[in-house]
């Protein structure tokens, strides 16, 4: 029998086990030194807007579930995001997963979420993955793929005032039509505050 329980950061270890064991199988080698315990804990700490769940069979953890609150106006308010969905994988098609979701989907109800939102691995491995069916099989529907632009050394550290570096957009804003007229659409990097 599975059973589940809400992550504290006293389960970093283990949520950090789960989540390197995840990004491993899903061959994320652009991470650079896999999951930090100390960050897992960070996380765990903002319980606010990061949530998860641990699939147990009997003692021992089998699955991990994390989710993401986040807000905006196409959900008509508050949404969970799944960030994070890892079974051992002695335990897969055993129903840890649909239990994990499961408790994902009581913790949105409680929460007033207005919809449950997950990212798919890149469509050639989604569309062969049995992830795709368990999802579907469930009632999630596909709303298209996410992209996604890495923003760490592109900004500048919270409280200083030097401009920004430059970003990858650069080279689009070089190439900005000048007509006399500022192109609204090209966002402008101003001091960061």
């Amino acid at each position: 029998m599975v059973t589940t329980c809400e992550v504290s950061v006293d389960d970093a270890a283990t949520v950090t086990r789960m989540a390197s064991a995840l990004l491993a199988e899903l061959g994320a080698g652009h991470v650079d030194a896999g999951v930090d315990t100390q960050l897992v804990a960070e996380l765990l700490a903002m319980k606010e807007r990061i949530s998860g769940f641990l699939a147990f069979a009997e003692e021992r953890p089998v699955g991990l579930i994390m989710l993401s609150e986040s807000a905006a106006l196409f959900a008509r308010g508050t949404y969970g995001i799944i960030t994070e969905l890892y079974v051992v994988p002695d335990q897969r098609s055993s129903g840890v997963a649909m239990a994990l979701i499961d408790a994902a989907v009581t913790l949105g109800t409680t929460k007033g979420w207005g919809q449950l939102e997950v990212g798919a691995p890149r469509q050639p491995m989604w569309n062969r993955s049995p992830r795709s069916a368990l999802y579907l099989k469930l009632g999630f529907s596909e709303i298209g793929p996410r992209l996604k632009l890495p923003l760490h050394g592109l900004a500048c550290p919270r409280g200083q005032g030097s401009p920004a570096a430059p970003t990858r957009q650069e080279p689009r804003r070089r190439r900005a039509p000048r007509r006399g007229i500022p192109d609204s659409t090209v966002p402008t990097l101003h001091n960061c505050v």
